[in-house]
Protein backbone atom coordinates (compact mmCIF):
# COMPACT_ATOMS: atom_id res chain seq x y z
CA UNK A 1 0.00 0.00 0.00
CA UNK A 2 1.17 3.62 -0.62
CA UNK A 3 2.22 5.86 2.03
CA UNK A 4 -0.51 7.33 3.85
CA UNK A 5 0.39 10.76 5.06
CA UNK A 6 -2.43 12.74 7.60
CA UNK A 7 -2.34 16.58 6.77
CA UNK A 8 -3.76 19.38 8.42
CA UNK A 9 -6.30 21.40 6.00
CA UNK A 10 -5.84 24.52 7.35
CA UNK A 11 -2.79 24.94 7.75
CA UNK A 12 -0.74 22.63 5.53
CA UNK A 13 2.32 21.36 7.14
CA UNK A 14 5.06 22.39 4.30
CA UNK A 15 6.98 19.52 4.60
CA UNK A 16 4.92 16.66 2.95
CA UNK A 17 3.48 19.05 0.71
CA UNK A 18 7.29 19.26 -0.38
CA UNK A 19 7.69 15.38 0.11
CA UNK A 20 4.89 15.16 -2.17
CA UNK A 21 6.04 16.69 -4.60
CA UNK A 22 8.83 15.30 -4.83
CA UNK A 23 7.11 12.29 -5.51
CA UNK A 24 5.23 14.14 -8.40
CA UNK A 25 8.48 15.19 -10.17
CA UNK A 26 9.94 11.82 -10.49
CA UNK A 27 6.66 10.98 -11.69
CA UNK A 28 4.67 9.30 -9.09
CA UNK A 29 0.83 8.97 -8.55
CA UNK A 30 -0.58 10.83 -5.34
CA UNK A 31 -3.97 10.73 -3.61
CA UNK A 32 -5.15 14.08 -2.44
CA UNK A 33 -7.80 15.77 -1.07
CA UNK A 34 -9.53 18.82 -3.66
CA UNK A 35 -12.55 21.03 -2.84
CA UNK A 36 -14.32 18.74 -4.89
CA UNK A 37 -13.52 15.41 -3.92
CA UNK A 38 -10.60 13.06 -3.35
CA UNK A 39 -8.69 13.19 -6.38
CA UNK A 40 -5.98 10.63 -7.62
CA UNK A 41 -3.50 12.67 -9.82
CA UNK A 42 0.55 13.00 -11.56
CA UNK A 43 2.32 15.50 -13.12
CA UNK A 44 1.32 15.95 -17.13
CA UNK A 45 5.18 15.76 -17.87
CA UNK A 46 4.92 11.70 -17.39
CA UNK A 47 2.92 9.90 -19.98
CA UNK A 48 3.91 6.45 -18.40
CA UNK A 49 2.18 7.72 -15.06
CA UNK A 50 -0.74 9.05 -17.06
CA UNK A 51 -1.30 6.02 -18.53
CA UNK A 52 -1.23 3.70 -14.86
CA UNK A 53 -4.08 6.21 -14.09
CA UNK A 54 -6.46 4.55 -16.64
CA UNK A 55 -5.34 1.07 -15.79
CA UNK A 56 -5.84 1.80 -12.31
CA UNK A 57 -9.43 3.07 -12.82
CA UNK A 58 -10.43 0.97 -15.42
CA UNK A 59 -11.52 4.01 -16.95
CA UNK A 60 -12.13 4.62 -20.56
CA UNK A 61 -9.23 6.21 -23.29
CA UNK A 62 -12.04 8.33 -24.28
CA UNK A 63 -12.59 10.08 -20.88
CA UNK A 64 -9.58 12.62 -21.06
CA UNK A 65 -8.03 13.56 -17.71
CA UNK A 66 -8.58 17.08 -16.14
CA UNK A 67 -5.25 19.50 -16.18
CA UNK A 68 -5.72 21.49 -12.79
CA UNK A 69 -2.84 24.44 -13.05
CA UNK A 70 -1.71 26.60 -9.89
CA UNK A 71 -2.28 29.99 -11.39
CA UNK A 72 -5.03 31.73 -13.75
CA UNK A 73 -2.50 33.33 -15.90
CA UNK A 74 -1.25 29.10 -16.35
CA UNK A 75 -4.85 28.84 -18.93
CA UNK A 76 -2.35 30.82 -21.58
CA UNK A 77 0.10 28.22 -21.85
CA UNK A 78 -2.64 25.58 -22.89
CA UNK A 79 -4.96 27.70 -24.83
CA UNK A 80 -5.29 31.08 -26.39
CA UNK A 81 -9.07 30.76 -27.09
CA UNK A 82 -10.27 32.79 -24.38
CA UNK A 83 -13.40 35.08 -25.14
CA UNK A 84 -15.05 38.02 -23.09
CA UNK A 85 -17.78 35.64 -21.92
CA UNK A 86 -14.62 32.39 -20.87
CA UNK A 87 -12.44 35.57 -18.80
CA UNK A 88 -15.88 36.25 -17.08
CA UNK A 89 -16.25 32.65 -15.91
CA UNK A 90 -13.19 32.24 -15.13
CA UNK A 91 -12.98 35.64 -13.18
CA UNK A 92 -15.70 35.14 -11.42
CA UNK A 93 -16.00 31.02 -10.41
CA UNK A 94 -12.01 30.48 -10.26
CA UNK A 95 -10.24 29.38 -8.00
CA UNK A 96 -13.16 26.81 -7.30
CA UNK A 97 -15.42 24.16 -8.78
CA UNK A 98 -15.61 24.83 -12.81
CA UNK A 99 -13.97 23.22 -15.26
CA UNK A 100 -13.64 24.21 -18.70
CA UNK A 101 -13.24 22.40 -21.68
CA UNK A 102 -10.95 24.62 -24.15
CA UNK A 103 -10.12 23.71 -27.88
CA UNK A 104 -6.10 22.70 -28.08
CA UNK A 105 -3.72 22.00 -30.75
CA UNK A 106 -1.92 19.70 -29.35
CA UNK A 107 -5.00 17.52 -27.52
CA UNK A 108 -7.70 18.76 -29.81
CA UNK A 109 -9.58 19.83 -26.72
CA UNK A 110 -8.77 20.19 -22.92
CA UNK A 111 -10.25 20.34 -19.64
CA UNK A 112 -8.82 22.98 -17.52
CA UNK A 113 -9.48 23.50 -13.67
CA UNK A 114 -8.03 25.63 -10.33
CA UNK A 115 -9.22 24.31 -7.90
CA UNK A 116 -9.72 26.36 -4.46
CA UNK A 117 -8.36 24.09 -2.02
CA UNK A 118 -4.94 24.83 -0.55
CA UNK A 119 -3.27 21.24 0.05
CA UNK A 120 -4.11 20.85 -4.01
CA UNK A 121 -2.74 24.31 -4.91
CA UNK A 122 0.45 23.60 -2.67
CA UNK A 123 1.22 20.57 -4.91
CA UNK A 124 0.57 22.30 -8.14
CA UNK A 125 2.43 25.38 -7.40
CA UNK A 126 4.96 22.83 -5.96
CA UNK A 127 5.19 20.31 -9.05
CA UNK A 128 3.88 21.99 -11.71
CA UNK A 129 0.28 21.06 -13.11
CA UNK A 130 -0.87 17.87 -12.57
CA UNK A 131 -3.16 15.81 -14.61
CA UNK A 132 -6.26 14.46 -12.14
CA UNK A 133 -9.16 12.24 -11.97
CA UNK A 134 -11.43 11.49 -9.05
CA UNK A 135 -10.07 8.78 -6.70
CA UNK A 136 -12.81 5.92 -7.13
CA UNK A 137 -12.98 3.02 -9.65
CA UNK A 138 -15.18 4.06 -12.99
CA UNK A 139 -18.44 4.16 -12.55
CA UNK A 140 -18.72 3.80 -8.83
CA UNK A 141 -19.51 6.99 -6.62
CA UNK A 142 -16.97 9.71 -6.08
CA UNK A 143 -14.91 9.68 -2.75
CA UNK A 144 -15.25 12.66 -0.34
CA UNK A 145 -12.86 11.06 2.45
CA UNK A 146 -9.51 8.90 2.01
CA UNK A 147 -10.57 5.67 3.88
CA UNK A 148 -13.43 5.69 1.48
CA UNK A 149 -11.33 4.92 -1.66
CA UNK A 150 -10.85 2.08 -2.77
CA UNK A 151 -7.40 -0.60 -1.07
CA UNK A 152 -6.73 -1.48 -4.68
CA UNK A 153 -6.24 2.35 -5.42
CA UNK A 154 -4.63 2.58 -2.38
CA UNK A 155 -2.02 -0.14 -3.01
CA UNK A 156 -0.57 1.52 -6.23
CA UNK A 157 -0.41 5.05 -5.59
CA UNK A 158 3.08 5.95 -4.63
CA UNK A 159 1.43 8.60 -1.55
CA UNK A 160 -1.92 9.08 -0.21
CA UNK A 161 -2.30 12.47 1.66
CA UNK A 162 -5.41 12.05 4.28
CA UNK A 163 -6.92 16.15 4.80
CA UNK A 164 -9.90 14.40 6.06
CA UNK A 165 -13.25 14.98 4.55
CA UNK A 166 -13.19 17.59 1.62
CA UNK A 167 -15.11 20.87 1.63
CA UNK A 168 -17.56 20.44 -1.15
CA UNK A 169 -18.25 16.64 -1.72
CA UNK A 170 -19.94 17.37 -4.90
CA UNK A 171 -18.22 17.00 -8.56
CA UNK A 172 -16.95 20.11 -10.55
CA UNK A 173 -19.16 21.10 -13.13
CA UNK A 174 -17.96 21.21 -16.81
CA UNK A 175 -18.76 23.38 -19.30
CA UNK A 176 -17.53 23.28 -22.68
CA UNK A 177 -16.53 26.54 -24.03
CA UNK A 178 -14.68 25.29 -27.75
CA UNK A 179 -18.00 26.85 -29.22
CA UNK A 180 -20.94 28.68 -28.67
CA UNK A 181 -23.06 27.91 -27.45
CA UNK A 182 -21.07 26.45 -24.22
CA UNK A 183 -22.44 23.07 -22.99
CA UNK A 184 -22.81 22.19 -20.08
CA UNK A 185 -21.16 18.42 -20.20
CA UNK A 186 -21.58 17.59 -16.37
CA UNK A 187 -24.04 19.57 -13.69
CA UNK A 188 -22.00 19.54 -10.51
CA UNK A 189 -21.19 21.90 -7.37
CA UNK A 190 -22.46 25.14 -10.20
CA UNK A 191 -25.69 25.38 -11.51
CA UNK A 192 -26.41 25.61 -15.65
CA UNK A 193 -28.31 29.28 -14.36
CA UNK A 194 -25.23 30.54 -12.50
CA UNK A 195 -23.17 29.96 -15.52
CA UNK A 196 -25.78 31.96 -18.11
CA UNK A 197 -26.10 34.82 -15.29
CA UNK A 198 -22.24 34.94 -15.35
CA UNK A 199 -22.13 34.72 -19.23
CA UNK A 200 -24.95 37.53 -20.12
CA UNK A 201 -23.70 39.57 -17.28
CA UNK A 202 -22.36 43.00 -18.45
CA UNK A 203 -19.42 43.86 -16.45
Amino acid sequence: MGKIIKINYQKPERKIIREAVRVLRRGGLVIFPTDTVYGLGASICFPKTLRKIYRMKKRSGKKPLVFLIGFKKDIRKFTNKLSNEVKKLVRNFWPGPLTLVFPSKKYKTIALRMPDHRITLGLIRGAGPLAVTSANLSGKKENVTLKAVENQLLKEADLCIDGGKVPRGTVSTVLDVTNHPFQVIREGCIKKKELRKTVKSKD
